[in-house]
């Protein structure tokens, strides 16, 4: 009598135990701050800023791969600057680069004060092995990275203050989901574009 297989036992095991190790996901979640800005603010980028933008896809591609989707926030609601109010442009232009490099379209839904409602958008199935991009707000960021690793069995008390002239830092959170039980771990990086040239890029 013929001997089954490796290949035919395992799939005999995975279809009694509905394949438990081909349930393990991870979602890697990138958390970035939008590039440097203005001394008055006015809620856009200042040349630093825009040169980090166009040198960030590169960044990027080479520590994470391939991004699903890219978050930022909606610049219609608007953030104070020095006590006046503008619209709120400055996550969703340090990401505009990442998006016509990648192909990926920049979901704007939510203001930067709605991080509950992203964390929920975030939590969606399909992006449960996916890489995910987040610009947003520093504070806010913090606030974010805390709730998502409080929320999945993580340590909250690893995510460090954002400082306010902090450019460069990158929050990582990677949520694991195997055989029903979920953690997060946290990892702080650093992009490594500090000091960009103070002339504006040509259009």
């Amino acid at each position: 009598m013929r001997q089954p297989t490796i290949r035919a036992l395992v799939i005999a095991l995975c279809l009694g135990s509905t394949c438990a190790l081909a349930a393990s996901t991870t979602e890697t979640i990138v958390l970035i701050r939008h590039g440097e800005k203005p001394p008055e603010g006015l809620g856009q980028l200042d040349c630093r800023g825009r040169n980090r933008a166009i040198r960030l896809p590169a960044v990027l591609a080479r520590e994470f791969g391939k991004l699903d989707a890219i978050f930022a926030s909606d610049p219609s609601h608007r953030k104070k600057d020095k006590g006046v109010k503008y619209d709120y442009l400055r996550p969703l232009e340090i990401v505009e680069p990442v998006s016509k490099a990648s192909g990926v379209l920049v979901d704007t839904r939510f203001g930067y004060k709605q991080v509950s409602k992203l964390e929920t958008a975030l939590d969606d199935p399909a992006y449960r092995n996916a890489t995910v991009l987040v610009a947003w707000e520093h504070k806010k960021l913090v606030e974010l990275t805390r709730s998502l690793l409080g929320n999945n069995s993580g340590d909250p008390k690893q995510v460090p203050a954002w400082a306010g002239d902090d450019f460069d830092g990158i929050n990582i959170v990677r949520i694991i989901r195997e055989n029903g039980v979920t953690k997060a771990t946290f990892e702080r990086r650093h992009e490594g574009l500090d000091g960009q040239s103070e002339t504006c890029p040509s259009p």
